[in-house]
């Protein structure tokens, strides 16, 4: 019988790529967003939508409600009216495995971050730590991912800075010294898959993050030369960031924040033990996968290609 999978902040970027996954190998796929109208596209794949807010419990109990496995991808980038990191992290996370624990359901993925817990001046890692203490306290049957820098088609990261590049001959580099181990979002998405109702991956705590790291610089230089653009990269001295973080985080959409700027001024690899479980295969190179996306001006017009370079890394593990 296939297996019910409730994916709770499922509209995202990284959810996306997990419901791609999970219906491609026959599971049952809900997913739970504050705003099920923007997410509408996912109904084609024979997604369950549902409107949820886990940080007031309404219409969460339902969400998940016969579900064999629930997933916790929600994650804030920023902080915005009462949506806060306390609220979203760790409260949310509460009421997620509350409503796990009343529905009875058998196995819960939570989300975390590669350093979380460990940046204690930043409310965005405190709160990451916060959540993983309330998972491994729960009772439930758990698994925490704890992944790097995620990129792939419509990311936050080399897509932005893409856009930026577009017509601005200067392109200011914060934290350039900064290292990074990107992992591909398709990986992310598989060890998620590759998890369910696996009984082996309980109670355990993964890192998830690619082969090789690298510098925020180097990063921007080859975005550049995935690009075909040639623009001066200069670094941003720390004081000069701190006050383009304090005017940015004002913006509707802010383009970095000061709890932002601390954690870029903090290295995202792995200090010990495998950058990639061998469990949920191999990770993909950037090198490979950055080009095969990056230049599309469209989401979804590189999905064959993306499928195809899937399959081929699969097929290497």
């Amino acid at each position: 019988m296939p297996k019910h999978v409730c994916i709770i902040g499922g509209s995202g970027f990284v959810g996306r790529a997990i419901v791609r996954q999970a219906i491609s190998v026959g599971y049952h796929v809900t997913v739970v967003c504050r705003h099920p109208e923007r997410a509408r596209d996912l109904l084609v794949r024979g997604v369950r939508l549902v409107k949820a807010d886990i940080t007031n419990v309404k219409g969460l109990t339902e969400a998940v409600a016969g579900s064999d496995c629930v997933i916790n991808l929600v994650g804030l980038l920023f902080e915005r009216g009462r949506y806060s990191f306390d609220a979203s992290h760790v409260k949310g996370t509460e009421n997620i495995l509350q409503a796990c624990k009343d529905e009875k359901v058998s196995q819960y993925l939570h989300m975390s971050a590669l350093g979380a817990g460990k940046i204690p001046e930043s409310r965005y890692s405190r709160t990451k730590g916060e959540a993983e203490t309330r998972v491994r306290q729960s009772g439930q049957h758990w698994t925490i991912f704890r992944p790097s820098l995620i990129y792939g088609e419509g990311d936050s990261f080399f897509t932005k800075f893409k856009s930026m590049t577009r017509f601005a001959p200067v392109l200011p580099v914060i934290a350039g010294d900064t290292r990074f181990q990107p992992v591909w979002v398709e990986d992310v998405a598989g060890a998620f898959v590759e998890s369910i109702g696996n009984q082996q991956v309980g109670g355990n705590i993964y890192t998830l993050a690619g082969p090789k790291s690298y510098s925020f610089m180097a990063l921007m230089q080859m975005l550049m030369k995935s690009l075909g653009r040639r623009r001066l990269l200069i670094k941003v001295p720390n004081f000069v960031a701190k006050m383009m973080a304090v005017f940015m985080q004002l913006l509707p959409v802010p383009l970095l924040t000061t709890d932002q700027l601390k954690l870029l001024q903090r290295d995202n690899v792995v200090d010990s033990g495998e950058a990639f479980p061998k469990i949920f295969g191999e990770a993909a190179d950037l090198e490979a996968i950055l080009p095969t996306y990056i230049r599309q001006g469209q989401a979804g017009r590189m999905q064959s290609h993306l499928d195809d370079s899937r399959t081929r890394y699969r097929q290497h593990r």
